[in-house]
């Protein structure tokens, strides 16, 4: 259905253009056979043309109209006080003005509005598809988009089995004093370094997620009692030890995370938000 949208809205686009085109190409025939180059009134009144075109194509179409009406009340006006005032005839040449001003207005600020709503709609599905994409490109690993649907599987595996379920948060520390003194890309770089060390310590079948919105790492742990803790402490020691051989500024800065760490319990968390606000608190104290 968009496809055959976009397919009618471009074709649309075609058309208007075609008649710009054209709309311009008698003007300039007119403009060789009526002498409009020997009148300065005719140079004003085409950069008012082109004024009209470029107000409709970005203001719209109530703009264009509103603009043409401005300028057909004033050209007439003041070729009706030429007419009274001087005896100079309401000629063919003013009817033109007053036809070709307005109606190019209003064929720009149609064109206008159908690139408008082409971008719109490209906007819109570039926003569903980054909506579907469950994968980030630069780590491999989980976005946030599955990352609470996903929780709250776990949390209902921990009621049904009794298996405990961890919650753990993985956060650089003073990555702001990172990015600072190394910059950007050396920042995103040793993000990419800290997500490979998640993944090559932690099993497949535990859930690792990369939450950019909050700069953060997730991860979900199925384990047994206090083995959380245990893949906490080693997670730490793991990424504390990361070398880089071919960047000696990035090993010049001491790597550390802080970890948060939440064992489900429902009788204590109704909802994964609460189970995640509760892992970031834990977070906030690892110092």
């Amino acid at each position: 259905m968009e496809n055959k949208l976009d397919n009618r809205i471009s074709s649309r686009i075609d058309l208007v253009y075609i008649a710009l085109i054209t709309m311009f190409f008698i003007l300039l025939i007119v403009s060789s056979f009526m002498g409009l180059s020997q009148n300065p009134m005719n140079v004003f009144l085409i950069f008012i043309l082109m004024l009209g075109t470029i107000i409709g194509y970005y203001a719209g179409i109530t703009a264009a109209m509103i603009y043409s009406i401005i300028f057909i009340f004033l050209y007439a006006s003041y070729s009706i006080f030429l007419n009274i005032s001087r005896g100079i005839p309401v000629g063919n040449i003013v009817y033109f003005w007053m036809l070709i001003v307005p109606l190019l207005a209003v064929i720009s600020a149609y064109n206008g509005s159908l690139i408008k709503n082409i971008q719109d709609q490209n906007r819109s599905l570039r926003k569903e598809n980054a909506e579907f994409v469950m994968i980030d490109k630069e780590t491999g690993l989980m976005n946030s988009h599955t990352f609470f649907n996903e929780l709250q599987v776990f949390m209902k595996i921990n009621e049904r089995y009794n298996i405990e379920v961890y919650l753990m948060l993985v956060k650089m520390k003073y990555e702001n004093e990172v990015i600072r003194i190394l910059g950007e890309s050396k920042y995103k770089r040793m993000v990419n370094m800290i997500s490979k060390a998640i993944n090559s310590m932690l099993r497949e079948e535990d859930k690792k997620y990369i939450l950019r919105d909050v700069n953060m790492f997730g991860i979900i742990i199925l384990s047994n009692k206090n083995g959380g803790k245990q893949v906490k402490n080693r997670l730490k020691e793991i990424i504390k030890n990361i070398d880089s051989e071919d960047d000696f500024l990035i090993n010049s800065v001491k790597l550390e995370v802080q970890v948060g760490l939440v064992c489900y319990n429902a009788e204590k968390i109704s909802s994964p938000y609460e189970f995640y606000k509760m892992a970031e608190r834990d977070l906030e104290f690892d110092v």
